[in-house]
This record gives C-alpha cells, sequence and structure tokens, in this order.
C-alpha cells in the first residue's frame, strides 16, 4: 500500500533522528488496561483510519477463540517494508502481563500520531518495518476481564496438571464471594510456611537449617473438588506461552505444554519470525528480564564446553555481551534506575529462544514489579516494626507468639515487607485483610482467606500506566534506532585502459549493531551481506560478480569491495548491497571506455 504522497519525509536517517531528546508528551489517561473487545475496536479504527502505515492481521485463533492480532508499522508497499530492517515487540505472552500490552498498545498510537507530524517518527516508519504483538494471550486476559478476577498465566489449553487422567477438574473458587480470588492460610503443625514476625500480613517458608518448623499451609482460595488432598492443582487451562519455546524447553515442565510450539499462539509467533527473516531486534514483554541485570559472561553462568563435545551454548556469546551490558545501561538509565536489580529467566522463554537459536537480539522486559517500584521511588522510611495495632489486623498473628527478632539478621520477605507499605501508604486495595472463614476441607482448623489481590504483584495500578507506559515508549523508539543500516558510502569506477575498469565499493554500517551478531554467526541463522554486481559474469576479470561478507560493526564500520570488469561500451552498473538485518542499498555508477 502506498503512502501518502502529502506527507513529509526524510531523506537522511543519521542527521535528523535525535533519539535522546525525542519529546512525547504522554499523559496519564491515554493509556488504560484494554479488554480483548476493546483491543480489537482500537487495532481495528487505527488500521481504518490510517491504512498507509497501519497493517493489521489476525495471526493466530486461541484455544478460549479469541484472534491474536499483529500490527505492522511502515510506509510504502509490502514488498519495500520487507526490504527493510525490522523490529518486533511481544507483549501479553504471560496471561498476566496487562502492563506489557499496555505499553505495547501505547507505542502503536504513539507511532501512528507522530507520523506526518514529528520528523523521527516519521523518518523511523520509512525507513524501518516495526512489527507488534500486543497481546499474545487473550484467553488469560479475557479471564481477567470476567466478574471474577482470578490472576492466571496460561492460556485455555485443557492439560492435565495433576497427572491423574482428568483435566481442569480442581480450579479455584470465590468463596467469600468478594468476586477476586485471594489467598488461604491454613494453621497446620505440617504446613511449610511461618507467620513473618515483623510483618504478621504475610508468610515466608520455613528453614528447618535454622531450627524451623512449618506451622501454615498456604493456598490459593478454594475446594478440594478432586478429593486428593491438594487444593487448586488443575485449573482451567494449562499452557504457559513463555514456557513454550524451544530453548531449554522443560519436558513435562509446569504449563510448559506437551512439547515446544505446541500452541497455536505460540506456533504462529516462531513462524512468523522464522518468515520475516529480516527482523533484528525482538522485544518481549513478561516475567523475565535482561535488562535490569547484565547477563553473565559465560565463565561466570556456565560451561560452553565438556569433556564429551561442545555442549548447548546457554549463555551470551562475549561479543555480544557488550550491546547487553550498553542496552541495559540505557535502559536503567531511562527508569531512573541508580544500580542493577536481580532478575532471572525463565524455561522455555521466547527471548532466549529468539537468541540462542534464531541468533537475534533478543531483550526480555518486565515493566513493573513490586521490586522495580521500590527502588525507582523508595519511601521516605523504613518498614515500621510490628506492633500492637498491625499484629491486631491478623487473626492468625494472634495466635501465634511472636518472637524477638534482631533487625538485619533475617532479609526474609524483606521486599514483601516493603511492598506491603508502599501498599498502605499508596494502593490499599491491593492488599485483602485476613479473616477466619469456616472451610469444609480443614474442619476445626484455623482458616484465614486474605492476602495479596489477584494481579496485586504483577501489575501496576492503572492511573500508574501512562508514566511507565512513556518511559517504554521511549525506550523502544531508541531501541529502533539501534537496527544495523547498510549502506553505500563510495563506489567508483576507474578507467585502466583497453576497456578494462577498477570498481571499487565501500558497504558501510550506518547503524548501532553489527550486521551480524556473533552468536547469529554460530547459528548460521543469520545470512550474511551480499554485494552483487549487475554484470554478465564473463565480463568480471578479477574478483566475484556476488561477493559474501562478513559482519559489519555498526556505528560507521565498513568493508571495502573491489572487481575487474572488462566493457568496450558505455554502460550502467548497478551495485546492491543486501544485509539480512540491515536492509538494502543500491547504486548505478557509469563506465565510460
Amino acid at each position: 500500500m502506498k503512502a501518502n504522497g502529502s506527507l513529509p519525509r526524510i531523506a537522511c536517517w543519521g542527521g535528523v533522528i535525535l533519539w535522546g531528546i525525542l519529546c512525547l508528551g504522554m499523559e496519564a489517561a491515554s493509556v488504560g488496561y484494554l479488554d480483548n473487545h476493546r483491543l480489537a475496536d482500537a487495532l481495528q479504527k487505527a488500521a481504518q483510519e490510517h491504512p498507509a502505515i497501519v497493517h493489521l492481521h489476525r495471526a493466530a485463533r486461541t484455544p478460549g477463540g479469541h484472534d491474536v492480532w499483529r500490527v505492522e508499522l511502515g510506509s510504502g508497499a509490502e514488498s519495500a517494508r520487507l526490504d527493510r530492517p525490522a523490529m518486533l515487540v511481544v507483549a501479553g505472552i504471560e496471561g498476566n502481563d496487562r502492563a506489557g500490552s499496555a505499553c505495547a498498545i501505547a507505542w502503536i498510537d504513539h507511532c501512528i500520531q507522530g507520523y506526518g507530524q514529528k520528523p523521527p517518527i516519521t523518518a523511523l516508519l520509512d525507513t524501518t518495518t516495526i512489527h507488534v504483538w500486543p497481546r499474545l494471550n487473550p484467553d488469560a486476559a479475557d479471564g481477567l476481564s470476567s466478574n471474577l478476577l482470578h490472576e492466571t498465566r496460561v492460556n485455555r489449553s485443557p492439560e492435565d496438571e495433576d497427572h491423574d487422567g482428568l483435566v481442569d477438574e480442581d480450579g479455584p473458587e470465590d468463596l467469600d464471594g468478594d468476586g477476586r480470588i485471594t489467598w488461604m492460610r491454613v494453621r497446620d503443625p505440617n504446613g511449610s510456611h511461618r507467620i513473618d514476625p515483623r510483618e504478621p500480613r504475610w508468610l515466608f517458608p520455613a528453614d528447618p537449617a535454622r531450627g524451623e518448623n512449618g506451622q501454615w499451609r498456604l493456598l490459593i482460595e478454594g475446594r478440594d473438588n478432586d478429593h486428593d488432598e491438594a487444593w487448586n492443582e488443575d485449573g482451567p487451562g494449562g499452557v504457559n506461552l513463555n514456557r513454550n519455546f524451544p530453548f531449554q524447553y522443560q519436558f513435562f515442565g509446569p504449563h510448559a505444554g506437551p512439547h515446544p510450539v505446541s500452541e497455536p499462539e505460540t506456533r504462529a509467533l516462531a513462524d512468523f519470525l522464522i518468515l520475516h527473516p529480516h527482523i533484528g531486534i525482538v522485544v518481549a514483554y513478561g516475567e523475565p528480564d535482561n535488562l535490569l541485570q547484565t547477563p553473565a559472561a559465560p565463565a561466570e553462568s556456565g560451561s560452553i564446553s565438556s569433556g564429551r563435545g561442545r555442549a548447548p551454548v546457554t549463555s551470551i556469546h562475549p561479543s555480544d555481551l557488550p550491546y547487553y551490558r550498553e542496552l541495559g545501561r540505557l535502559y536503567r538509565d531511562r527508569l531512573g534506575l541508580k544500580k542493577e536489580l536481580k532478575s532471572a529467566g525463565v524455561p522455555g522463554a521466547f527471548s532466549d529462544w529468539v537468541y540462542f537459536h534464531r541468533g537475534r537480539l533478543g531483550l526480555s522486559v518486565r515493566p513493573w514489579s513490586p521490586a522495580l517500584e521500590l527502588a525507582r521511588n523508595p519511601l521516605a522510611s523504613n518498614p515500621p516494626p510490628a506492633t500492637a495495632s498491625s499484629v491486631s489486623r491478623s487473626p492468625a498473628a494472634r495466635a501465634v507468639p511472636v518472637p524477638a527478632s534482631r533487625p538485619g539478621t533475617d532479609t526474609r520477605n524483606e521486599e514483601e515487607r516493603s511492598f506491603l507499605q508502599w501498599i498502605d501508604a499508596r494502593a490499599p486495595e491491593l492488599f485483602v485483610p485476613w479473616k477466619s472463614w469456616d472451610h469444609p476441607d480443614f474442619p476445626g482448623k484455623q482458616v484465614e482467606i486474605g492476602g495479596f489481590a489477584p494481579l496485586a504483584r504483577s501489575q501496576p495500578p492503572e492511573r500508574m500506566l501512562g508514566a511507565i507506559a512513556g518511559e517504554q515508549v521511549r525506550f523502544l523508539t531508541d531501541l529502533a534506532g539501534k537496527l544495523p543500516r547498510i549502506g553505500l558510502r563510495v563506489v567508483q569506477a576507474r578507467h585502466l585502459g583497453e576497456g578494462v575498469f577498477e570498481v571499487s565499493a565501500r558497504i558501510e554500517n550506518r547503524g548501532y549493531l553489527p550486521t551480524v551478531l556473533a552468536h547469529g554467526q554460530v547459528t548460521g541463522e543469520v545470512l550474511p551481506t551480499r554485494v552483487t554486481l549487475d554484470i554478465d559474469k564473463k565480463q568480471v576479470l578479477g574478483g566475484s560478480a556476488r561477493v559474501m561478507l562478513p559482519p559489519i560493526q555498526g556505528s560507521g564500520g565498513s568493508q571495502e569491495v573491489r572487481w575487474i570488469v572488462h566493457s568496450q561500451q558505455p554502460r550502467r552498473l548497478r551495485i546492491e548491497a543486501v544485509s539480512a538485518l540491515g536492509g538494502a542499498a543500491r547504486q548505478t555508477i557509469e563506465l565510460k571506455p
């Protein structure tokens, strides 16, 4: 589809896009949590109103009967968009990632509103293809929009999670009828948890090495429907899509699915990435995060080889690690973080598959978490010690002697304590006070229902979304400017006499990333840069009409190619440089015998 010719175009990429000072003007009121119907309506409206730059597709149909949408942003015909460097953003992989979806939708809206109005955005969509999958798991998002609020990460694929031959037979129930699935704590001398003496509203696992025995069970609110002495272990649905990709996939792992890419959503996404080899950067919003903490170097994280031969690579290539470090530093600077935060990967994650199997830059981002919120916006004082009034809020705390605790000697539950203090000050709706409940599965035992509300620790209150999305939009826009970008810096022909010419071209990478990451060379999944000279091979006296180049470093790195050709007649030659991830550059040169 052709772009609107009335819109301004930017010819020179490097001289125009001033990413670091891009002003977005995001407003909190413009960003919110959308259910599946409102998301589909918004995307369809955008495609109808902006057909020159918004291209909407149904990517898959979920087990729950929902559409998975993908959005392609970019001007020009489809062939032109396939010829350009590209970036992919995927959100909503885990069902409780609503903040990531909101950020992805905000970026789509920002690109649409900025095209033709802001030169950097116009240049971006004229020279780069942006792919956005704003919600990979609409099944779980549909559950979050229902009358009963229950946090889940999985889609609707039936799964026998407790391996009893039945599927989805023991899910949670809203016992107290408040419209939320919260927690149950059950007084039990054979339990695995203890009440936190410094914060009686929450528990931590008992540690036998410290001489501790369990006193409580901590369970999801509900009944033992299949009477197997396990509670809510086999609820509706089953597969966490961010555990379903091939890299380090855990067969028989919880919520991993029967085999890698077993789900229609993950298969569609994997096929899409393979069928679009020009995608050089992938950002996945979800639980793991490799930007808040620098990924470990090979020597720190595990072996690359073994005595019996080469073992699977499980750590980032040393030559690629500086890019992850620098992008992580830029991201933390964008968020105003003064230090790195501890983060952990998950087996079968999409972003890891992107890097380790497909050889592309794979970034995973968790836009909000209690730890991130506390690091960025610490409360003025430390959490106060438990007082008589705070203990009285919990019937369980009154029933359990609270031993003396020396401050600083036990850091367990430290984040939970701080987050509860943050909740008390800024979002009291995120914690449900414990209340006693006469539970038929536990006759004669003390049972309480309450605790953290669904989504309290996985998504921010909606009123905070505007600021969070604004930071992510700035980061994504910065990141799109760091793709490799091929160009022809010098093309010339020198007549040597008798119709013989020396033709030379310097191929330049004007982007930030190299044309191929080091691990991309290892996987062989990223083709090398190809330079071709449009001439009959019989006329090439020196060199080859088709040359494959080694990786070209970014920030102006270059490679020179030379040919000796013969032509008795004046003619024009076309030189073409094609990079798998850096786009294409073409130029003609005239031979004059």
